[in-house]
């Protein structure tokens, strides 16, 4: 894939966020977007790279990302997403 589909896909991807900043809080907290999107932006290239890869980020490489960012070195594959429900907690496995 070529430079355009990244920047069609960061421009989209940042859009989206800029039309709902409390979603952007939501995901990334107190990080700094502009270094958020730049690793997006790292995670979007290097998907172009690799064959029959999709450009978009995965919810793994999102997460390794966020905590990063945060910086923390828990593995992301101990990190079980949960979500609030009336009836509960419910693990999105």
């Amino acid at each position: 894939m070529g430079n355009l589909d990244i920047e069609i896909y960061m421009t989209n991807f940042k859009g989206f966020f800029d039309k709902n900043p409390e979603q952007l809080k939501k995901l990334i907290g107190d990080i700094d977007s502009d270094k958020f999107f730049g690793g997006v932006r790292k995670i979007v290239e290097l998907n172009s790279t690799e064959d029959e890869k999709p450009l978009e980020p995965t919810r793994k490489q999102l997460i390794s990302l966020i905590l990063e960012l945060n910086g923390t070195s828990d593995n992301v594959d101990k990190v079980i997403p949960y979500m609030e429900h009336h009836m509960g907690l419910i693990c999105m496995n």
